[in-house]
Order: C-alpha cells, then sequence, then structure tokens
C-alpha cells in the first residue's frame, strides 16, 4: 500500500495484538484509531505499580527463550536490554508436603509415584517429544491419552490436578494437542547442557514494551482511547463503522482483537451478520481468570512456580516472583501471585477482594505453616473475563477465519492460536500477520 493513500483503521483491544496490529499498519501510512475499554493498555499483561511506583503485571507473565516474536519486537523497541532470562525452579505440593520438581532427577525422586510409576512419567515426556505431528492428538483428550501411556495413578496424581486446575469443570474435554504443544515450548527453551529452562522477564516488568509500544504509536500518529466502550460494529455504505455515543464513525477496516464472542455481540445488529457465523463466534467457551498479588516483609519460599497436585487446592498456581529475577529487580520486594481459572458461574467470581484474599492466604498457609498473614504489606486482586479458552477435541473446525464475512471487518485473538497456547509471543505474531492481510486487501 502506499504510505501516500492513508488508509483509516480502526482497532477494538488494546492487547499485545492490536497493539502490534496498530504498530504495523501505522509504519505502513494508515491512520489508525485504538479502542480500549480498560483504562490501561497491555490487555491480560497489563499493569499497575505498588505503593512506592514498582511497576508490576496484574497477572504473571514471563518469556520462554523461544519467543521469537516478543523477543525481535524487543529489539525493534529498542529495549531488548531489558530483557533478562533467568533459571527457573519448580515445586510440586502433594498432601500439603513440598517436592522438588525441576529436573529428570526430581521426578525420578518424587515420592508420591511408585518408582514404575515415575519411570513410565519420564517415558511418557520422551515420547511426547519424540512425537512430531501433533494433528493425531487433535482426536483423543489429554486424560484419555496421558492414562493409555502414563497410566491411570500417574494421570490422577501429576496431570489431572493441573488440568482441573487450569480448565475447571472442561478438564477432561481438552484436547491432548494441547499439551503436547505446552510440553514442547517448555522443553526446547531450555540451554543446551541446563536441566532447567530459563524465563525471561523484563527489568520494570512487561510495562516496559507496553509504554514504548504506546510511545512509538503516538509518534506515528495512532489515536489512543481508553476507558471507551463502543455500543455497536455496523456498516454505512458500504464501509465497516463503529457506535460510540450514539455516533457512528466509518473506517476503511475495522480489527476486532477481543474475544469472539464479544464480537458477536457488538456486531450482532450488523446486514451481514448471519445465524451460523454468530453461533460460531460463541461456539467457543472461555473462562475467567482470578488472580491475587502480594507483597512481603520476607521471603516464603525459593522456589518460582508451585503447582498444586490436590484436587481439593483452593488455588491452581502459586509463584515467586523475587525467587526467579530477585528482589533487587523489583523495588526491593518480595512478590507473590496466587491465581485460578474458573468458569463463569464460579461462586469465586461472586467474592469480594477481601474475602478471596482471607480464602487463598488462608490456604497458602496450610501449604506453608511458618507463613504469617501478618507478614503481607500489599495485597491486590484482578479478575478477567474470556482468559482462557477451552480446546476440546476438533477443536479447529471451531476457529474462526481473521477475515470475518462483515466486510471489511478483521478478527484476531487467542482463540485462533493453536495448537499453541495464548500469550504474548503469540499475540505478537498475530497481530503482524493480521495486519498484513489488512494492508493486503486495502491495496
Amino acid at each position: 500500500m502506499n504510505k501516500t493513500t492513508r488508509h483509516s483503521v480502526a482497532i477494538i483491544g488494546g492487547g499485545f495484538t492490536g497493539l502490534t496490529a496498530a504498530y504495523e499498519l501505522a509504519k505502513a501510512g494508515c491512520h489508525v484509531t485504538i479502542y480500549e475499554a480498560g483504562n490501561t493498555l497491555g490487555g491480560l499483561a497489563a499493569g499497575f505499580q505498588l505503593a512506592d511506583g514498582t511497576p508490576l503485571e496484574r497477572a504473571y507473565h514471563f518469556l520462554y527463550t523461544t519467543d521469537n516474536y516478543m523477543i525481535e519486537l524487543s529489539q525493534e523497541l529498542g529495549v531488548a536490554d531489558k530483557l533478562h532470562f533467568y533459571p527457573s525452579s519448580i515445586g510440586a505440593f502433594y498432601r500439603g508436603k513440598l517436592y522438588p520438581f525441576t529436573t529428570a532427577k526430581d521426578l525420578l525422586s518424587f515420592g508420591p509415584l511408585s518408582l514404575l510409576d515415575r519411570f513410565r512419567t519420564g517415558l511418557t515426556g520422551l515420547r511426547l517429544l519424540t512425537l512430531k505431528r501433533w494433528q493425531p492428538l487433535t482426536q483423543i483428550t489429554a486424560y484419555q491419552w496421558l492414562c493409555r501411556w502414563n497410566g491411570r495413578r500417574a494421570a490422577d496424581l501429576i496431570w489431572k490436578p493441573l488440568l482441573v486446575g487450569k480448565f475447571d469443570k472442561y478438564w477432561d474435554q481438552v484436547t491432548m494437542a494441547w499439551l503436547w504443544t505446552r510440553i514442547h515450548v517448555r522443553q526446547t527453551s531450555k540451554i543446551k547442557g541446563e536441566q532447567s529452562e530459563r524465563l525471561g522477564y523484563y527489568e520494570g516488568g512487561f510495562q516496559v514494551v507496553v509504554r514504548q509500544l504506546e510511545t512509538e504509536l503516538r509518534r506515528l500518529g495512532v489515536t489512543i482511547q481508553t476507558q471507551t466502550q463502543l455500543s455497536a460494529i455496523t456498516e454505512t455504505n458500504g464501509h465497516p463503522a463503529v457506535v460510540l455515543g450514539g455516533k457512528t464513525k466509518v473506517y476503511d477496516a475495522i480489527l476486532a482483537a477481543l474475544p469472539s464472542g464479544v464480537l458477536a455481540r457488538l456486531a450482532s445488529n450488523h446486514p451481514a451478520m448471519t445465524t451460523p457465523y454468530s453461533r460460531q463466534l460463541q461456539d467457543i467457551t472461555y473462562l475467567s481468570a482470578v488472580v491475587m498479588v502480594f507483597t512481603t516483609d520476607q521471603p516464603i519460599t525459593d522456589r518460582y512456580w508451585h503447582q498444586i497436585h490436590d484436587i481439593d487446592a483452593p488455588f491452581l498456581v502459586f509463584l515467586s516472583l523475587d525467587a526467579l529475577v530477585g528482589p533487587a529487580n523489583i523495588g526491593g520486594h518480595y512478590v507473590y501471585y496466587i491465581g485460578d481459572y474458573v468458569s463463569a458461574d464460579s461462586p469465586l467470581l461472586k467474592l469480594t477482594e477481601d474475602q478471596i484474599k482471607d480464602k487463598w492466604l488462608t490456604g497458602l498457609s496450610k501449604l506453608f505453616p511458618k507463613f504469617s498473614t501478618e507478614w503481607v504489606k500489599e495485597s491486590y486482586v484482578f479478575k478477567f473475563a474470556n482468559a482462557q479458552h477451552i480446546v476440546g477435541i476438533d477443536y479447529e473446525s471451531k476457529i474462526p477465519a481473521r477475515r470475518t464475512p462483515l466486510p471489511g471487518v478483521y478478527l484476531s485473538n487467542f482463540c485462533q492460536i493453536f495448537p499453541e497456547d495464548r500469550g504474548t509471543n503469540y499475540a505478537v505474531r498475530d497481530g503482524r500477520v493480521v495486519a498484513a492481510e489488512i494492508l493486503h486487501d486495502l491495496a
């Protein structure tokens, strides 16, 4: 496209997909407007600040060494020097006891499993790494496959609690292709010769990238409107349009960088919206996420990631950011995250922030008996709708295309990332891909 054309593009959603697409379109000469319903950019990686100004993410984030799209974007934005990779460490709770779970040696000494089950678990991991094609795994659930190859006891003790924590009541519907990808990504992120994976975190948090992207976008003339809730996506004289505050604004193209069901709602009265397409958009099932961030005046643990292998666990994961990056790199704080994924009808979503804090800190005290709630200095609770999609059997047939049946309207969100799981790296990749498609069509 000729840069003098100045096509206009509206992007709905200020997460990494929308921001990256806006960046690519603006560099190509488009006049871009970003509409973000929240009060800040970054989507699920949006940040906040502690009382002393230390920046953190509302939900825990990190990069793998293989997350090349985020690494390349960081280099282009001039913030790659802020990205550092640290050796990770994992602990596994089972019946209140913490076991090391980082290396193959840790697995072989994992007491809750019999020696035979430990070897089978190790062999199962090796088998997954030797499987080069994920396509056949779309026809079997993760639990079925694991029971077949790893054995029922190991599947129930090692894998089922993690699947339940990640996918709530849909845990037994998740395709093995999803788990295959997760394991491959983690294994390939290891540095040759090292036993543990390395995880990346920005000095100053992920807000470093978001702020620099925002700076570049404004320099390129992009209009950014936060706390802006559109009421509809429609069409005027054959051109895509949005409705804001009762006024219609026409564009040459619209990118909906938001959950599929939200597009179905916003475009429900669009003249090109059909019942089958609306059903396809709404057929993607999403879970919500609840995350608690808190700081303490002394360390709770020396491990970064803690997975919980009890079905009745009060939450999915507990992690210590300071154990990964060191307190000196996060303002001298001991920073912790507790997180859980829940269905839309979960009682957890109805609890107040104080009730969630009490519930989870009580649960944490059972895992770490020496921990006292008096250690807590600051605490915050964040709730995210549409935070994780359910990847079931034949999920590929459900994925909506980026080019929608609505003329000039495009869709890009993490439900289209398959078999990979959602994350900032693939959000950047897909932002670039959909921007290229928009530019091609406009030309």
